[in-house]
């Protein structure tokens, strides 16, 4: 009976392990398909165009129901999407485009995302996807072959790119700090003052 048992932690500890190693595979597979520009303005525009990288024999397709472009930013006062796309915002400030009808095949032609933030200044966002504050954004979809669109198996590529820089907000203790200074500071014109008269 134990026998029986050891055998089949085995093979699942081998099934866990083909699975890992497939997935991994994948992923190294499914990145380098897409090239991601960013740009600023420096007034708070953030603007972020996907093209399909020319060497590439494969193309991402994107569809209504499933997967999209994923992209964090900070700040977000407006969403500026091209013809065909439509966006949602979560209370984290993750931007998800999707198309409105129908496949869309992201690079063909090159397709161009902007926001509008509170804060001009950049960073570049490439921290793991879906963790930190700075993450790289994502594409899920399906990685067909170009020019002819065949296959479609489901995958997802990272990419970085320049967003907005949050400016940390002044802590209580800074603030104390600096009231301190201010009091301490008008205390001594006041002492000058009355030395003086």
């Amino acid at each position: 009976m134990i026998h029986v048992l050891v055998r089949h932690k085995i093979a699942a500890i081998f099934r866990f392990g083909v699975v890992i190693i497939f997935a991994s595979a994948w992923t190294a597979f499914a990145q380098g398909h897409l090239s991601v520009s960013s740009t600023t303005d420096g007034h708070g525009l953030f603007s972020y165009t996907f093209d399909r990288v020319a060497t590439s024999p494969y193309i991402w397709e994107v569809s209504p129901n499933s997967g999209g472009i994923f992209v964090q930013s900070h700040g977000i006062l407006d969403v500026i999407s091209p013809p065909g796309w439509t966006a949602t915002v979560d209370a984290n400030e993750m931007i998800n485009w999707l198309p409105t009808s129908g496949a869309m095949y992201l690079g063909q032609p090159p397709v161009t995302f902007s926001v509008s933030s509170s804060y001009s200044g950049a960073v570049l966002y490439d921290q793991p996807f879906l963790s930190g504050d700075y993450q790289s954004g994502g594409v899920l979809g399906a990685l067909c072959t170009f020019p002819d669109h065949q296959g479609g198996a489901g995958g997802y590529e990272t990419f970085t790119f320049l967003g907005p820089q949050v400016v940390p907000e002044p802590s209580f203790f800074a603030l104390f700090s600096l009231a301190a200074l201010f009091v301490r500071a008008t205390a001594g014109v006041r002492s000058a003052k009355m030395r003086q008269e």
